[in-house]
Protein backbone atom coordinates (compact mmCIF):
# COMPACT_ATOMS: atom_id res chain seq x y z
CA UNK A 1 0.00 0.00 0.00
CA UNK A 2 0.94 3.43 -1.20
CA UNK A 3 0.57 6.48 1.01
CA UNK A 4 0.51 9.57 -1.62
CA UNK A 5 -0.51 13.27 -0.92
CA UNK A 6 -3.04 14.08 -4.16
CA UNK A 7 -5.01 12.47 -6.46
CA UNK A 8 -3.09 10.56 -8.99
CA UNK A 9 -3.43 11.77 -12.44
CA UNK A 10 -1.30 9.74 -15.95
CA UNK A 11 1.27 9.66 -12.66
CA UNK A 12 1.60 10.05 -9.22
CA UNK A 13 4.18 11.35 -6.77
CA UNK A 14 5.34 8.35 -4.35
CA UNK A 15 8.57 9.03 -1.72
CA UNK A 16 9.24 12.05 -4.11
CA UNK A 17 9.54 10.12 -7.04
CA UNK A 18 7.67 10.01 -9.99
CA UNK A 19 5.37 6.69 -11.03
CA UNK A 20 3.56 6.30 -13.79
CA UNK A 21 -0.33 5.51 -12.90
CA UNK A 22 -2.44 3.20 -14.52
CA UNK A 23 -5.07 2.23 -11.86
CA UNK A 24 -8.47 4.33 -10.77
CA UNK A 25 -11.92 4.70 -12.09
CA UNK A 26 -11.56 7.85 -13.68
CA UNK A 27 -11.87 6.67 -16.98
CA UNK A 28 -11.80 9.91 -18.73
CA UNK A 29 -9.40 11.90 -16.60
CA UNK A 30 -11.80 14.35 -15.18
CA UNK A 31 -10.23 15.18 -11.97
CA UNK A 32 -7.29 16.41 -13.90
CA UNK A 33 -9.08 17.79 -16.92
CA UNK A 34 -8.69 21.83 -16.63
CA UNK A 35 -11.28 22.46 -19.02
CA UNK A 36 -13.81 20.56 -16.57
CA UNK A 37 -11.90 21.91 -13.44
CA UNK A 38 -12.69 25.56 -14.43
CA UNK A 39 -15.92 24.82 -15.16
CA UNK A 40 -16.95 23.70 -11.46
CA UNK A 41 -14.97 26.46 -10.46
CA UNK A 42 -17.26 28.74 -12.48
CA UNK A 43 -20.34 26.52 -10.97
CA UNK A 44 -19.15 27.65 -7.83
CA UNK A 45 -19.12 30.85 -8.68
CA UNK A 46 -22.87 30.35 -9.61
CA UNK A 47 -24.15 28.27 -6.98
CA UNK A 48 -21.58 28.08 -3.59
CA UNK A 49 -19.60 25.16 -2.58
CA UNK A 50 -22.43 23.16 -1.93
CA UNK A 51 -26.40 22.66 -1.07
CA UNK A 52 -27.07 20.87 2.06
CA UNK A 53 -30.76 21.27 2.15
CA UNK A 54 -32.94 18.56 1.31
CA UNK A 55 -34.64 18.62 -2.40
CA UNK A 56 -38.14 18.75 -1.09
CA UNK A 57 -37.55 21.71 0.70
CA UNK A 58 -39.39 24.76 -0.56
CA UNK A 59 -36.57 26.54 -1.93
CA UNK A 60 -35.74 24.85 -5.55
CA UNK A 61 -33.01 25.01 -7.34
CA UNK A 62 -33.32 24.84 -11.00
CA UNK A 63 -30.16 23.09 -11.70
CA UNK A 64 -31.10 20.10 -10.03
CA UNK A 65 -34.21 19.19 -12.50
CA UNK A 66 -32.45 20.68 -15.82
CA UNK A 67 -29.86 17.98 -15.08
CA UNK A 68 -31.97 15.40 -14.46
CA UNK A 69 -33.97 16.06 -17.93
CA UNK A 70 -30.56 16.35 -19.42
CA UNK A 71 -29.26 12.70 -18.08
CA UNK A 72 -33.10 10.94 -19.31
CA UNK A 73 -32.41 12.58 -22.76
CA UNK A 74 -29.24 11.31 -22.85
CA UNK A 75 -29.75 7.51 -22.41
CA UNK A 76 -33.66 7.70 -23.26
CA UNK A 77 -34.75 7.37 -19.83
CA UNK A 78 -38.32 8.35 -19.09
CA UNK A 79 -37.02 10.24 -16.07
CA UNK A 80 -33.83 10.24 -13.95
CA UNK A 81 -33.09 11.24 -10.38
CA UNK A 82 -29.71 12.49 -8.98
CA UNK A 83 -28.38 11.25 -5.75
CA UNK A 84 -25.46 12.36 -4.00
CA UNK A 85 -23.51 8.98 -4.86
CA UNK A 86 -23.89 5.85 -6.99
CA UNK A 87 -23.88 3.56 -3.73
CA UNK A 88 -26.62 5.99 -2.44
CA UNK A 89 -28.70 5.82 -5.43
CA UNK A 90 -28.62 1.59 -5.41
CA UNK A 91 -29.58 1.46 -1.58
CA UNK A 92 -32.47 3.33 -2.08
CA UNK A 93 -33.89 1.93 -5.24
CA UNK A 94 -33.16 -1.71 -3.75
CA UNK A 95 -34.77 -0.34 -0.70
CA UNK A 96 -38.24 0.69 -2.35
CA UNK A 97 -38.22 -2.14 -4.70
CA UNK A 98 -37.42 -5.20 -2.10
CA UNK A 99 -40.10 -4.06 -0.39
CA UNK A 100 -42.35 -4.84 -3.49
CA UNK A 101 -41.22 -7.92 -4.91
CA UNK A 102 -38.65 -11.15 -4.74
CA UNK A 103 -35.19 -9.59 -5.43
CA UNK A 104 -32.83 -12.01 -7.28
CA UNK A 105 -28.79 -10.57 -7.39
CA UNK A 106 -26.78 -11.72 -10.25
CA UNK A 107 -22.82 -13.07 -9.93
CA UNK A 108 -20.65 -9.63 -9.26
CA UNK A 109 -23.38 -7.38 -8.79
CA UNK A 110 -22.28 -4.47 -6.66
CA UNK A 111 -23.02 -4.41 -2.79
CA UNK A 112 -25.19 -1.56 -3.31
CA UNK A 113 -28.31 -3.36 -5.08
CA UNK A 114 -27.59 -6.72 -3.64
CA UNK A 115 -26.70 -6.73 -0.23
CA UNK A 116 -29.17 -8.34 2.45
CA UNK A 117 -30.58 -9.98 -0.52
CA UNK A 118 -29.64 -13.50 0.53
CA UNK A 119 -27.04 -15.56 -1.28
CA UNK A 120 -26.04 -15.41 -5.11
CA UNK A 121 -25.42 -17.41 -7.74
CA UNK A 122 -21.70 -18.25 -8.65
CA UNK A 123 -21.83 -18.33 -12.26
CA UNK A 124 -23.65 -15.95 -14.75
CA UNK A 125 -25.09 -18.68 -16.91
CA UNK A 126 -26.31 -20.24 -13.97
CA UNK A 127 -27.76 -17.56 -12.65
CA UNK A 128 -29.67 -16.76 -16.88
CA UNK A 129 -30.90 -20.36 -16.76
CA UNK A 130 -32.25 -19.73 -12.66
CA UNK A 131 -34.03 -16.33 -14.21
CA UNK A 132 -35.38 -17.76 -17.18
CA UNK A 133 -37.03 -20.64 -14.76
CA UNK A 134 -38.37 -18.16 -12.39
CA UNK A 135 -39.80 -15.60 -15.00
CA UNK A 136 -41.85 -18.85 -15.80
CA UNK A 137 -43.24 -19.56 -12.45
CA UNK A 138 -45.98 -17.20 -11.11
CA UNK A 139 -45.30 -15.22 -7.80
CA UNK A 140 -44.41 -12.13 -6.27
CA UNK A 141 -42.54 -9.33 -8.76
CA UNK A 142 -39.58 -10.51 -9.68
CA UNK A 143 -36.79 -7.98 -9.46
CA UNK A 144 -33.33 -8.61 -11.36
CA UNK A 145 -29.98 -7.15 -10.00
CA UNK A 146 -27.29 -7.13 -12.13
CA UNK A 147 -24.02 -5.24 -13.07
CA UNK A 148 -23.87 -3.86 -16.68
CA UNK A 149 -19.72 -4.86 -16.81
CA UNK A 150 -17.69 -6.66 -14.12
CA UNK A 151 -14.46 -4.06 -13.66
CA UNK A 152 -12.74 -6.42 -11.71
CA UNK A 153 -12.15 -9.54 -14.31
CA UNK A 154 -13.32 -7.20 -17.30
CA UNK A 155 -16.85 -9.19 -18.46
CA UNK A 156 -19.21 -7.27 -20.22
CA UNK A 157 -22.24 -9.42 -19.71
CA UNK A 158 -25.00 -10.27 -22.47
CA UNK A 159 -28.54 -9.18 -21.78
CA UNK A 160 -29.81 -10.55 -25.29
CA UNK A 161 -31.56 -12.75 -23.68
CA UNK A 162 -33.98 -10.71 -21.55
CA UNK A 163 -36.20 -10.15 -24.65
CA UNK A 164 -36.91 -14.08 -25.29
CA UNK A 165 -38.52 -14.29 -21.95
CA UNK A 166 -42.42 -14.64 -21.93
CA UNK A 167 -42.83 -13.88 -17.72
CA UNK A 168 -45.78 -15.15 -15.54
CA UNK A 169 -45.22 -12.41 -13.42
CA UNK A 170 -44.39 -8.57 -12.99
CA UNK A 171 -40.41 -8.07 -13.86
CA UNK A 172 -38.01 -5.21 -13.25
CA UNK A 173 -34.59 -5.59 -14.34
CA UNK A 174 -31.73 -3.14 -12.04
CA UNK A 175 -28.61 -2.67 -13.94
CA UNK A 176 -25.81 -0.97 -12.18
CA UNK A 177 -23.66 0.81 -14.90
CA UNK A 178 -21.15 2.30 -12.83
CA UNK A 179 -18.41 1.52 -14.86
CA UNK A 180 -19.96 1.64 -18.60
CA UNK A 181 -21.58 4.78 -18.12
CA UNK A 182 -19.53 7.60 -19.75
CA UNK A 183 -17.45 4.73 -21.84
CA UNK A 184 -19.51 2.49 -23.68
CA UNK A 185 -22.35 2.45 -25.79
CA UNK A 186 -22.62 5.76 -28.27
CA UNK A 187 -21.28 7.79 -27.02
CA UNK A 188 -20.79 6.83 -23.76
CA UNK A 189 -24.19 6.77 -23.49
CA UNK A 190 -23.82 3.15 -21.21
CA UNK A 191 -26.51 0.02 -21.21
CA UNK A 192 -29.30 1.74 -20.80
CA UNK A 193 -30.03 2.14 -25.11
CA UNK A 194 -28.93 -1.16 -25.36
CA UNK A 195 -31.46 -3.08 -23.25
CA UNK A 196 -34.52 -5.08 -24.97
CA UNK A 197 -37.57 -6.34 -22.36
CA UNK A 198 -40.48 -8.40 -23.14
CA UNK A 199 -43.89 -6.34 -23.10
CA UNK A 200 -44.87 -5.12 -19.48
CA UNK A 201 -41.42 -6.01 -17.97
CA UNK A 202 -39.51 -2.41 -16.46
CA UNK A 203 -35.57 -1.14 -16.89
CA UNK A 204 -34.50 1.04 -14.07
CA UNK A 205 -30.20 1.79 -13.95
CA UNK A 206 -28.38 3.13 -11.33
CA UNK A 207 -25.06 4.36 -11.76
CA UNK A 208 -22.32 6.54 -10.21
CA UNK A 209 -21.21 9.51 -12.25
CA UNK A 210 -17.78 9.40 -9.94
CA UNK A 211 -16.61 7.25 -12.20
CA UNK A 212 -15.66 7.72 -15.71
CA UNK A 213 -17.75 11.76 -15.55
CA UNK A 214 -15.65 12.83 -12.66
CA UNK A 215 -19.31 14.55 -10.97
CA UNK A 216 -19.82 13.40 -7.02
CA UNK A 217 -23.09 12.07 -7.77
CA UNK A 218 -25.30 8.91 -8.56
CA UNK A 219 -28.22 8.60 -10.82
CA UNK A 220 -31.63 6.18 -11.39
CA UNK A 221 -33.11 6.44 -14.57
CA UNK A 222 -36.11 4.37 -15.57
CA UNK A 223 -39.80 4.98 -15.45
CA UNK A 224 -41.31 8.40 -13.95
CA UNK A 225 -43.42 5.45 -11.58
CA UNK A 226 -40.73 4.14 -9.86
CA UNK A 227 -38.92 7.80 -9.79
CA UNK A 228 -41.73 9.29 -8.18
CA UNK A 229 -41.76 6.53 -5.52
CA UNK A 230 -37.89 7.04 -4.83
CA UNK A 231 -38.64 10.81 -4.33
CA UNK A 232 -41.52 10.59 -1.92
CA UNK A 233 -38.93 8.14 0.18
CA UNK A 234 -37.77 9.61 3.56
CA UNK A 235 -34.12 8.55 2.44
CA UNK A 236 -34.14 10.98 -0.35
CA UNK A 237 -36.03 13.31 0.89
CA UNK A 238 -33.33 13.50 4.21
CA UNK A 239 -30.46 13.51 1.95
CA UNK A 240 -28.05 16.16 1.14
CA UNK A 241 -28.15 15.74 -2.89
CA UNK A 242 -25.12 16.37 -5.20
CA UNK A 243 -23.44 19.57 -5.29
CA UNK A 244 -24.74 21.73 -8.03
CA UNK A 245 -21.55 23.54 -8.78
CA UNK A 246 -20.41 20.07 -10.40
CA UNK A 247 -23.77 19.83 -12.24
CA UNK A 248 -23.35 22.95 -13.91
CA UNK A 249 -19.87 20.92 -15.13
CA UNK A 250 -21.66 18.16 -15.84
CA UNK A 251 -24.15 20.25 -18.39
CA UNK A 252 -21.71 22.46 -19.91
CA UNK A 253 -18.81 20.00 -20.05
CA UNK A 254 -20.12 17.27 -22.62
CA UNK A 255 -17.99 18.49 -25.69
CA UNK A 256 -14.81 18.06 -23.23
CA UNK A 257 -15.94 14.77 -22.35
CA UNK A 258 -16.29 13.72 -26.09
CA UNK A 259 -12.92 14.69 -26.63
CA UNK A 260 -11.68 12.79 -23.58
CA UNK A 261 -13.81 9.75 -25.07
CA UNK A 262 -12.30 9.95 -28.33
CA UNK A 263 -8.83 9.63 -26.87
CA UNK A 264 -9.40 6.79 -24.63
CA UNK A 265 -9.96 4.60 -27.49
CA UNK A 266 -6.78 5.89 -29.72
CA UNK A 267 -4.96 4.82 -25.80
CA UNK A 268 -7.18 2.06 -25.92
CA UNK A 269 -6.53 0.90 -29.43
CA UNK A 270 -2.52 1.23 -29.22
CA UNK A 271 -2.62 -1.14 -26.45
CA UNK A 272 -4.87 -3.92 -27.58
CA UNK A 273 -2.29 -3.74 -30.84
CA UNK A 274 0.07 -5.16 -28.60
CA UNK A 275 -2.08 -7.34 -26.78
CA UNK A 276 -3.17 -9.01 -29.86
CA UNK A 277 0.75 -10.36 -30.39
CA UNK A 278 -0.43 -12.48 -26.82
CA UNK A 279 -0.47 -12.11 -23.44
CA UNK A 280 -2.10 -13.16 -20.31
CA UNK A 281 -4.63 -10.38 -19.95
CA UNK A 282 -8.46 -10.29 -20.36
CA UNK A 283 -10.42 -7.52 -21.86
CA UNK A 284 -12.98 -6.51 -24.34
CA UNK A 285 -13.56 -3.97 -27.20
CA UNK A 286 -13.40 -0.70 -25.97
CA UNK A 287 -13.28 -0.86 -22.36
CA UNK A 288 -9.99 0.18 -20.80
CA UNK A 289 -9.28 -2.05 -17.78
CA UNK A 290 -6.78 -5.14 -18.39
CA UNK A 291 -7.31 -8.07 -16.13
CA UNK A 292 -4.62 -10.91 -15.48
CA UNK A 293 -4.48 -13.46 -13.26
CA UNK A 294 -0.49 -13.24 -12.86
CA UNK A 295 -0.52 -10.97 -9.37
CA UNK A 296 3.21 -10.51 -9.68
CA UNK A 297 3.00 -8.51 -12.38
CA UNK A 298 2.58 -5.83 -9.84
CA UNK A 299 5.19 -6.24 -8.07
CA UNK A 300 7.26 -6.07 -11.10
CA UNK A 301 6.23 -3.14 -12.82
CA UNK A 302 5.90 -1.23 -9.13
CA UNK A 303 10.10 -2.33 -9.31
CA UNK A 304 10.39 0.14 -12.12
CA UNK A 305 8.07 2.60 -10.74
CA UNK A 306 5.07 2.30 -12.83
CA UNK A 307 1.61 1.16 -10.72
CA UNK A 308 -1.17 -0.58 -11.55
CA UNK A 309 -4.34 -1.97 -9.76
CA UNK A 310 -3.96 -4.64 -7.80
CA UNK A 311 -5.42 -5.29 -4.40
CA UNK A 312 -8.39 -7.42 -2.38
CA UNK A 313 -11.61 -6.81 -3.02
CA UNK A 314 -14.68 -6.38 -2.09
CA UNK A 315 -12.80 -7.00 1.82
CA UNK A 316 -9.47 -7.42 2.79
CA UNK A 317 -9.66 -11.21 3.03
CA UNK A 318 -10.59 -11.75 -0.69
CA UNK A 319 -7.98 -12.44 -3.16
CA UNK A 320 -5.63 -9.78 -4.95
CA UNK A 321 -7.45 -8.63 -8.53
CA UNK A 322 -4.90 -7.36 -10.53
CA UNK A 323 -5.79 -5.34 -13.90
CA UNK A 324 -4.03 -2.30 -15.74
CA UNK A 325 -6.58 0.95 -16.26
CA UNK A 326 -5.90 3.37 -19.12
CA UNK A 327 -7.31 6.77 -18.85
CA UNK A 328 -7.85 9.61 -21.51
CA UNK A 329 -4.78 11.57 -19.75
CA UNK A 330 -2.01 8.72 -20.40
CA UNK A 331 0.66 10.44 -23.26
CA UNK A 332 1.71 8.13 -26.44
CA UNK A 333 4.81 7.58 -24.97
CA UNK A 334 3.47 6.70 -21.30
CA UNK A 335 1.72 3.83 -22.94
CA UNK A 336 5.14 2.86 -25.16
CA UNK A 337 6.93 3.08 -22.07
CA UNK A 338 4.35 0.14 -20.39
CA UNK A 339 4.62 -1.52 -23.52
CA UNK A 340 7.91 -1.77 -23.74
CA UNK A 341 8.92 -2.84 -20.02
CA UNK A 342 5.75 -5.63 -20.75
CA UNK A 343 7.67 -6.71 -23.68
CA UNK A 344 11.18 -7.16 -21.67
CA UNK A 345 9.29 -8.88 -19.40
CA UNK A 346 7.53 -11.22 -21.58
CA UNK A 347 11.17 -12.20 -23.20
CA UNK A 348 12.60 -12.90 -19.85
CA UNK A 349 13.57 -16.46 -19.03
CA UNK A 350 10.86 -18.24 -16.69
Amino acid sequence: MYQINQLPGRSTQIDAENWLYFSGTGYLGAAWNEDLQALVQEGIQRYGLHFGGSRLSNIQINIFGEAEAFLAQYVGAEQALLLSSGTLAGQLLMKVLGAHGEVFPAPGAHPAIWAGFGPMIKSWEDWVKKVQELANEPGPPLILAANSVDPLYVRQFDFSWLQDLKPQRELIVVIDDSHGFGVLGENGRGVYPQIILPAGAELLVVSSLGKALGIPAGVVLGPKSWLDRLLRNPYFGGASPPSPAFLWALLQGQAIYEKARQKLQLNVRQFVQYLSTGSDFHFFPEYPVFYTANSGLAAFLAERKILISSFPYPTPQDELVTRIVLSSLHTDGDIKALIKILQFKSQKPR
